[in-house]
């Protein structure tokens, strides 16, 4: 894959933290190549520093330090190509290497999408307040975020901003698992896939997957990208992604 598409990944992802940044009142700045936006909230995925081209020693100083000033955990990401120089850095920081790397997935073209969960009630586009609670719901026990947090990460918001769409699936009733669009240029970005446990092995988390990126493909879109928990990515494999880079993560030492 060429070095445009993992660009074009990455700038999603950050589009996607400083897109919740503006809408939970976080913050943005930019050092250099590196691009930082903190949505302020206690889990290091909603505060990075993306680094988009081999950085100035200068730059990812004043990106780390601004992050920390914001006292909340917080990752420097970087793709695989440019982890090398980022390492040889990051040690007098205080940095050091995250656990794992995520896997950068794309998938072209959006067809052939499977749409069909086991038995479950139809993907909803979500449009109301309401809705958007039970979205916290879901996102709030799939991913551990914290009960005091979750209004924030997905305020109601996000629902006139026409960067992203929201969707929503219930079984018997209980919200059971949801997703989120976010797109840039021709990119549609996968986020906050999140099933409830009770509801997982069920085919949810695919189902609403492909219906993210149906949406993406509806919006004009041409190709699909996601970062890849380890739950993920089995799944995200037999839907048809590829994995393009691996981003690797540095943080704060204990």
């Amino acid at each position: 894959m060429s070095d445009d598409l993992v660009h074009a990944m990455t700038n999603n992802w950050f589009a996607w933290l400083d897109f919740t940044s503006e809408h939970a009142a976080g913050a943005s700045e930019t050092f250099g190549t590196i691009r930082c936006s903190s949505v302020g909230a206690p889990m290091g995925l909603f505060n990075q520093a993306f680094v988009f081209e081999e950085p100035e020693t200068d730059d990812l100083v004043a990106a780390a330090r601004w992050l920390s000033e914001r006292d909340v955990p917080f990752w420097v990401t970087s793709p695989a190509s440019l982890a090398p120089a980022v390492a040889a850095m990051v040690e007098p920081l205080g940095l050091v290497p995250g656990p794992g790397t995520l896997p950068g997935m794309a998938i072209t073209p959006l067809t052939d999408l499977p749409v069909d969960g086991d038995g479950v009630e139809p993907i909803l586009r979500v449009t109301d307040a309401a809705r958007m609670a039970d979205i916290g719901v879901v996102a709030g026990e799939a991913f551990g975020a914290p009960s005091e947090i979750v209004g924030d990460l997905a305020p109601a918001s996000m629902l006139d901003d026409d960067r992203n769409a929201w969707f929503l699936q219930y079984v018997d009733g209980e919200p059971a698992a949801c997703g989120q669009l976010l797109r840039t240029d021709h990119v549609a970005g996968v986020y906050t896939i999140g099933v409830r446990e009770q509801f997982r092995r069920r085919g949810l988390g695919a189902a609403i997957t492909a219906a993210v990126l149906a949406e993406g493909r509806d919006q004009g879109c041409s190709i699909g990208i996601l970062q890849a928990s380890p739950m993920g990515e089995p799944v995200y494999d037999r839907m048809g992604f590829d994995t393009v880079t691996q981003y690797h993560r540095f943080e704060p030492r204990p």
